[in-house]
């Protein structure tokens, strides 16, 4: 794809890079002066984007002023969008790669040149979606020999990158069928088996267990059996379509692969600079938000029309500014800020808007925290979470392998058109629709459960909400059988029972199933 459209009216402001005359971008910070630097960082990628794929007739010239008066026209009018690449996993991507076949065959049948046909944006397609745990690392046995059989069965080699086990004794597991001192053998087995590494102890006559490397292998051999249909096309594909890469099984999860190997934070096509950024057929597709690559999930018909060379047409969002402040304490885990923050943004009703965090507490977060909080917007309802890149986010990039000389190019980009954010800077912050504080200082350690995961409770409130959860609820079957008989059910009572729920918050509904499953 072509970054400079032919005949685009923004030609003029396209310049080159500082110290590196050899790369070109479209410095759209000239384009708005005052009210380019009052915009979102999220909807300056937007302005650039409508900037640099104007032509005329998918995106106008209309659709960039509108960005840019974001302010005013936010909600009222919809705009394209056309993101830089495209994530697709293999169950809502074989359908577009079938079509896209489908398209080859109709062209050649209608005399074209099915070569021709290819995806317009780029596409990467990652194939995690199949994979069916068949074997686990332990098999659950209840003898030395529940098969019958010859029990002379030679134990498995242990992975060669793995300590030697130690034999311990069982640790008094109920109903032990035999002897399990320390040395003693398995009874049937002629010898105690291999333990792994970083699992229970286990007794011979409970568990067997099964390296780790030979059940990886063995439920690898598994999907490819049961996809190889489907893998051969993938890997036709890959051959044939230019534009698309397909990243093979067991490689990891989409969100994986898309965040530490998919994402560039910054393209660079022909020497051409723009910021990265995606849609995906995933939910959570906006994890790399975490790392400044504006992206969100989106339905597998609007996925094709971007591969076709389609934008995404949106309503101008609002912006929801989410302030950070004060100092996260040492005992709060990484979970207890997402969680805490997850829990603020839904009761802020952020539903169907931008997020973007500011703040000094922002600089305080990993990427790894910032790609979690980012990562849970279907938890509450924002389009994407949205976090500039800045300081932080290059030290990661460095941290895992990324050139060093890519690094500077990107961030004399990004500083460029005023895409990277600096806390040391005293240039004043963008306007928001509204802004929500969270003091990183309020948030305390919490603990979940225990049958309820999102019931949290404080630390410093554990004792006391134990003791609650001792004394709370009550539930006598003769209670329980007036409302039954309200409803027209008629049940016998064999023996007069009455039931103790010590989980927190249950309705009536929970102790009516447990009374049912104790009646015969």
């Amino acid at each position: 794809m072509d970054p400079v459209k032919p005949g685009s009216p923004y030609q003029p402001v396209i310049e080159t890079l500082g110290s590196y005359p050899q790369k070109k971008f479209y410095n759209v910070s000239k384009l708005g002066g005052a009210k380019y630097d009052t915009l979102p960082y999220s909807i300056r990628v937007l302005f650039e984007s409508s900037v640099r794929n104007c032509d005329g007739f998918l995106v106008k010239e209309t659709d960039a002023m509108n960005i840019l008066d974001w302010k005013t026209k936010q909600n009222n009018v919809e705009v394209p969008f056309c993101p830089a690449r495209v994530v697709l996993q293999d169950f809502t991507g074989i359908p577009a790669m079938v079509d896209f076949a489908a398209m080859r065959e109709a062209v050649r049948n209608a005399g074209g040149d099915p070569v021709k046909v290819n995806p317009a944006c780029p596409t990467d397609l990652t194939v995690d979606h199949s994979l069916q745990i068949d074997y686990i690392k332990c098999a659950i046995q209840n003898a030395p020999n529940p098969g019958g059989g010859d029990s002379q069965k030679p134990v498995a080699k242990l992975s060669p990158l793995r300590a030697q086990p130690r034999k311990l004794p069982c640790r008094g597991q109920t109903g032990c069928k035999g002897p399990c001192g320390t040395g003693d053998v398995g009874r049937g087995t002629g010898q105690f088996p291999a333990q792994i590494e970083n699992t229970p102890i286990l007794c011979p006559f409970h568990l067997q267990p099964l390296p780790e490397p030979e059940t990886v292998l063995k439920n690898q051999e598994m999907e490819f059996g049961r996809n190889r249909e489907r893998l051969q096309f993938f890997k036709w594909s890959s051959k044939v379509f230019k534009n698309i890469s397909i990243i093979p099984p067991e490689t990891g999860m989409a969100h994986q692969v898309n965040l530490e190997y998919l994402s560039r934070v910054v393209f660079e096509v022909k020497d051409f600079l723009y910021p990265d950024s995606v849609v995906g057929t995933d939910s959570h597709t906006t994890m790399v938000n975490g790392l400044g690559i504006l992206g969100w999930g989106v339905g597998g018909i609007e996925t094709e029309a971007v591969m076709l060379g389609m934008p995404v047409t949106l309503a101008l969002p609002e912006v929801v500014g989410c302030e950070l402040t004060g100092t996260a304490s040492s005992l709060a885990t990484a979970i207890d800020v997402v969680l805490s923050i997850t829990k603020q943004l839904r009761q802020a009703d952020v539903a169907g808007k931008f997020v973007e965090f500011f703040g000094s507490g922002v600089s305080q977060l990993s990427v790894a925290d910032r790609t979690t909080i980012a990562n849970m917007c279907p938890e509450y309802g924002a389009i994407l979470s949205f976090f500039p890149v800045d300081n932080v986010t290059l030290k990661h990039l460095k941290h895992t392998g990324f050139d060093k000389a890519k690094l500077e190019v990107m961030e004399a980009y990004l500083k460029a058109v005023k895409l990277f954010r600096n806390y040391e800077s005293s240039s004043r912050e963008p306007e928001y629709s509204q802004v929500v504080q969270i003091n990183l200082s309020s948030i305390i350690p919490y603990v979940s459960g225990p049958k309820r995961s999102q019931d949290r409770v404080a630390v410093t409130n554990m004792k006391s909400d134990f003791q609650a959860c001792l004394n709370e609820k009550v539930c006598t079957t003769d209670v329980l059988f007036k409302s039954l008989e309200l409803k027209g059910f008629r049940l016998q009572l064999r023996n007069r029972m009455t039931l103790y729920l010590f989980t927190m918050k249950e309705t009536s509904t929970s102790c009516l199933m447990a009374l049912l499953s104790l009646l015969q």
